[in-house]
């Protein structure tokens, strides 16, 4: 009995010395808890929706969920809200989702997604994991969007960057590309004539610094693509393990979807520009003719002069810095909404009075001179490419000038006051 004991004794001692290898020698699940992937959106056919989107999808192999983290939710529905964007204050907030509900939506949408795996640490998804997870509690998840410079896609760069020891700013922030942001705002609005114009517009010489690719990584596509190229870790492997497309989209290409009153709105204002200066000109000295450039002017002044106090508008009540000290005041000064008197006197009486025709000759002569200072200046300092404004309102100018010419209701510019 008293050798059995002690053969007993002998292995529940041997088994007891056996188990700290066995658990070192048992994998720890919660080392390679983590697994990151990238989502991009393809564009969509919504004028918010056609710079596309990303998020961050996150796996977590001990909770078996799957949680997806989207830089880019905000809210038109609060009036108050409503109010603070128009001002400029444009708060967007960390919103946590499912992957499902993304495909079904962006499916609905017909907007394609496509999943970019990360090869990662384990130290590495376990450090972007917990970020996004601090950045979604409600104290922190809202932030100041600015569209250029910190957005949602930014947001998920910087995160995957401060993650990998900031290889992607080490790349590619270096020299400028030679593109600007306003480059790539003319490429996502295209297919919007309308929109595109207009936001251009109000968009002042910020957008015309150029730019490195680092900073072009504001855009889901821009980025993506360079996840695909960058390279990490001592043995230098790819970022992106892993690349499928999910949901591919249906339609036609995106900037091949022009909406009707995209191309209305501008035939028609072109229309009425031609029937109110051009043929004026071809009708001479008669009152018709008097009367169709009073529409003329009537048109003008009101693109022109909503425009300039739009702009003037968002320059000194919001903080839209990217329309701020924009150069368009020159070439479309909100004055032009004086034209409307002069416009409404001819289209009604197809006449002005001597000091109204004074005025009104020398007030388009002057607007001239401002179009020309902002040519003239971007020798110097300023950069903002505007040219197809400078070129219309020109146009513009000199047709309204010869049409009021050329009916007999202002005297030639050269002639004598």
């Amino acid at each position: 009995m008293t050798s059995m004991f002690r053969g007993l004794l002998v292995i529940v001692v041997a088994c007891a010395s056996l188990v700290p290898a066995l658990c070192r020698a048992q994998p720890d699940k919660s080392e390679d808890r983590y697994k990151i992937s990238v989502l991009t959106m393809g564009k969509g056919e919504d004028l918010f929706a056609r710079f596309g989107h990303i998020a961050l999808m996150v796996d977590d192999k001990v909770s078996r969920t799957r949680k997806v983290y989207n830089f880019g939710t905000f809210s038109f529905n609060d009036p108050e809200l409503q109010i603070k964007y128009a001002r400029g204050f444009l708060i967007y907030w960390v919103s946590v989702t499912t992957y499902r509900g993304i495909v079904g939506r962006y499916r609905y949408f017909d907007r394609e997604v496509t999943v970019r795996t990360l090869d990662l640490t384990p130290k590495q998804a376990r450090e972007v994991a917990h970020r996004l997870d601090t950045n979604a509690l409600p104290e922190n998840r809202e932030y100041e969007y600015r569209h250029y410079i910190d957005n949602c896609c930014t947001r998920i760069r910087d995160i995957i960057d401060d993650a990998i020891g900031g290889a992607i700013k080490k790349k590619y922030d270096r020299e400028p590309t030679g593109r600007t942001y306003r480059d790539w705002t003319l490429d996502a609005l295209e297919g919007l004539p309308v929109s595109c114009a207009i936001i251009v517009y109000s968009l002042g010489p910020a957008i015309d610094k150029p730019v490195t690719r680092w900073d072009e990584q504001f855009l889901p596509s821009v980025l993506a693509q360079d996840l695909d190229e960058i390279r990490i870790g001592p043995d230098n492997h790819p970022l992106v393990s892993r690349k499928r497309v999910d949901v591919k989209r249906q339609g036609p290409a995106v900037e091949s979807v022009t909406p009707t009153y995209e191309t209305a709105i501008p035939a028609v204002l072109l229309g009425l520009l031609a029937l109110g200066f051009l043929l004026p000109i071809a009708l001479g000295k008669r009152k018709i003719a008097a009367r169709l450039t009073g529409l003329g002017l009537l048109v003008w002044g009101l693109i022109a002069g909503l425009g300039g106090l739009m702009l003037l508008l968002y320059w000194t009540a919001t903080t839209h810095f990217d329309t701020h000290y924009n150069e368009n005041l020159l070439v479309n000064p909100f004055l032009h909404l004086w034209l409307l008197g002069p416009a409404f006197k001819l289209i009604f009486k197809a006449s002005l009075s001597e000091r109204t025709s004074w005025l009104i000759r020398w007030y388009l002569i002057a607007s001239m001179g401002l179009i020309l200072i902002d040519v003239v200046m971007k020798i110097g300092p300023f950069i903002q490419g505007n040219w197809g404004v400078i070129a219309v309102a020109t146009a513009c100018n000199l047709l309204a000038l010869f049409a009021l010419v050329r009916t007999g209701v202002i005297a030639k510019p050269w002639a004598r006051a």
